[in-house]
Order: structure tokens, then C-alpha cells, then sequence
């Protein structure tokens, strides 16, 4: 059971001038909710003058009750970012920002045509968790991977990076942004992603043995490896 603590008058002031609230109930946890993209671009640039390190979670029910972060670290909610900012019938397209609850997009997705399917819709977190949390049965990561048509994120430096495209059919080729699916938020924090909500045939269960899975998770090692070098070599996200 932690205490509840005050914190640095300087922290404090600077995560407000962010644009970020303090929840003060779970100090000596740092947790903040942003208001919107640019304030998490500007609590990133702070951290990384603070030294401080960041930790982007949907609800935060991913974490168990004796979880105990280092003591350098932040949370950052995206609870307040959770509008359906486009849907488009007819291209069954959906655009939404992360904070945004799977089971409330199942809801606006009512009465429509578009598919969502059940293990999302039954997930009980926001869509960003559903992209970026754990899948040990990889059953909703496969089929978010080939859903996802674009998404923004901000990176370790505060930049908006944009990957993808709104247009199916200009998504082709490499489709680097998948491999952030399931990676817990350790390459930035996203603020948008695309859907794409048609119906699809089912997928096809794989069989694997158990060498044939050891090997991808090694596989997926080595990526995440190499691109924590590359997209955040001082270590900025966590998990």
C-alpha cells in the first residue's frame, strides 16, 4: 500500500503547463491524462528534459495491484481521447482516437454493415489496447493486423509520425506499422487509428508446434530489439 505523497512543485507546474491533469489519488504514482495530441507532445519533451521515463496505458487495467514502477516512471492515460472521429459507411472505414472503449465502438457500429470482430468487440479495454496490449492467444492481434490501415503516433522526441493510409488500396508492400501491434505503447504513443471494417472472410486457424512458435518469439525479439535502437534508443517508453 503506498502513501500518498506531495510532489515537486516543478514537476507539477510542468505537467499543467502541458496541458496534462495530475491525478492526485494515486500519488506517489505519477498519472496523467492529456487532453488532446499536443499535449502529449509537449509532456514528452519534458520528460526527456526531466529524465523522466513514460508509460502509455488506455485504462490502466492491464496492470496487476502489486505492480511497483520505477520511481522515475509516468503514466500517461488516453482515457479523455476516446472520440469516433470518422466513420464512413460506405468505404467501411472508421477513424478514432485510442482512448476510445472497444465495446462503446461496438455499440456506434450497430445497425451498420461493418464488421467488428467479436474478440475486439469483446475486449474489455479502449481500441488502443486492443492494438497495443497483450494477445497471448494472438487471436485479436491477427485479426487487428490486417484491419489496420494507418495510425499517428508521437514519438520520443514529440513528433507526430503518421504510417498508412486511409485508402485500402494504396496500403501495399511493407507495412511497417504492424509490427507495433501488441509492443505496449514502447515506441510512442498513438492518437489515431483507421480501421478497415469490411467483412472478411474468417481466418484460418495455423497449426504450430511449439518449435515453430519458440522461433517467432525470438523472431519478435530480435525486431522489437532493433527497433527500440532505432525509434528510442535513450529508453523514453516503458512497460
Amino acid at each position: 500500500m503506498h502513501e500518498k505523497t506531495d510532489i515537486d512543485p516543478a514537476l507539477k507546474e510542468g505537467f499543467q503547463r502541458c496541458g496534462c491533469q495530475l491525478v492526485e489519488r494515486l500519488l506517489p504514482r505519477i498519472v496523467l491524462i492529456p487532453e488532446e495530441e499536443d499535449s502529449i507532445a509537449s509532456l514528452i519533451k519534458f520528460a526527456d528534459e526531466k529524465r523522466l521515463r513514460i508509460c502509455p496505458t488506455g485504462t490502466g487495467s492491464s496492470f496487476p495491484a502489486n505492480y511497483e514502477p520505477p520511481e522515475d516512471l509516468i503514466f500517461i492515460l488516453t482515457t479523455r481521447m476516446n472520440q469516433l472521429l470518422e466513420l464512413k459507411l460506405l468505404d467501411a472505414i472508421a477513424v478514432m482516437e485510442p482512448g476510445i472503449l472497444a465495446a462503446e465502438l461496438a455499440k456506434r457500429l450497430e445497425g451498420t454493415d461493418l464488421d467488428l470482430p467479436t474478440c475486439i468487440a469483446e475486449y474489455p479495454g479502449t481500441m488502443g489496447g486492443a492494438l497495443l496490449g497483450p494477445d497471448p492467444k494472438n487471436e485479436r492481434h491477427a485479426h487487428v493486423r490486417r484491419r489496420l490501415l494507418s495510425l499517428q503516433l508521437v514519438d520520443p522526441k514529440g513528433r507526430v509520425l503518421y504510417f498508412g493510409s486511409n485508402a485500402i488500396k494504396n496500403v501495399a508492400g511493407y507495412d511497417y506499422w504492424s509490427f507495433l501491434i501488441g509492443t505496449g505503447s514502447r515506441f510512442g504513443v498513438v492518437t489515431r487509428l483507421t480501421l478497415n471494417l469490411e467483412k472478411m472472410p474468417p481466418l484460418d486457424a495455423i497449426p504450430h508446434v511449439e518449435s515453430q512458435c519458440e522461433s517467432e518469439r525470438n523472431a519478435g525479439q530480435w525486431i522489437v530489439a532493433n527497433l527500440c535502437k532505432g525509434l528510442d534508443p535513450d529508453g523514453i517508453f516503458v512497460r
